[in-house]
């Protein structure tokens, strides 16, 4: 069993339902991808393998997304500290000619613009030109670096037209592949195995309606015990968030 402190890995899981069914190991290709439907169906996509890359921005302030790329977990730019300061999700953001090196000029208002932009480096919430300092309404632990969009059809992810750094930071999810090591808690471990079960017989002529339900309730009831495992209240999480939430308003 391949296992670091609380985390299993797919392939482990896999085996064990093999092993157990006394399945030929030639059933692992088929179980391979049934077990990564069962990560859909628990919600534990997003423990699929995450990358993280520097990304140069191109000329029409837009960066290319990796072929690998499923979706985005962080979006931002490095601060002084090393820290990751997130973008903002921009739905309003036009996809209108976002793969043309023209994108700018060609999505740019008939107005005269600022150059005291939300959005330019200067002006990104604590910076005052020396110093970090607090703005009202501002989250007490936050910094607002820009906005992005992106569009995975034309293979890009959209910045603000004036987006004031040369490289973005993306952290995304990337696309299985059979026989990699994907790590998930240890407690969906017998759900998997309950979803592998089921799934793997559900289309056998020897499996009659009463089993087929028994196979259906023993996942359902493994997974409502895995989730009811896997997620422990912890204070200083819940202090953080309030930490996170808190605003500075004047009082008159």
């Amino acid at each position: 069993m391949a296992q670091i402190r609380n985390w299993i890995t797919l392939d482990s899981i896999i085996w064990d339902y093999i092993n157990q069914a006394e399945l030929s190991k030639h059933k692992y290709f088929k179980l391979f991808h049934i077990a990564f439907r069962a990560m859909e169906q628990l919600g534990l996509n997003f423990f699929y393998e995450i990358k993280s890359v520097k990304l140069p921005v191109t000329s029409s302030k837009t960066i290319i997304i990796p072929d690998d790329y499923l979706y985005y977990n962080k979006v931002g730019v490095f601060n002084s500290l090393g820290e990751l300061v997130p973008l903002k999700y921009n739905d309003k953001l036009s996809v209108y000619h976002d793969t043309t090196t023209t994108r700018v000029a060609d999505i740019a208002a008939d107005t005269i613009s600022s150059i005291y932009s939300y959005t330019s480096p200067t002006f990104f919430n604590y910076w005052d030109g020396d110093t970090y300092g607090n703005l009202y309404g501002v989250a007490v632990n936050d910094i607002y670096g820009g906005g992005f969009k992106d569009d995975v059809r034309s293979g890009v992810i959209l910045l603000d037209p004036s987006f004031g750094w040369d490289s973005v930071v993306l952290e995304y999810t990337a696309s299985p592949q059979e026989g990699q090591d994907y790590y998930i808690p240890m407690q969906f471990r017998e759900a998997i195995i309950a979803w592998l079960r089921w799934q793997n017989n559900v289309e056998s002529p020897k499996l009659n309606g009463n089993k087929a339900n028994i196979f259906r309730h023993d996942y359902f009831e493994a997974m409502r015990l895995a989730i009811r495992d896997f997620r422990p209240f912890y204070l200083d999480q819940a202090y953080m968030q309030g930490v996170d939430n808190q605003r500075l308003v004047v009082k008159v």
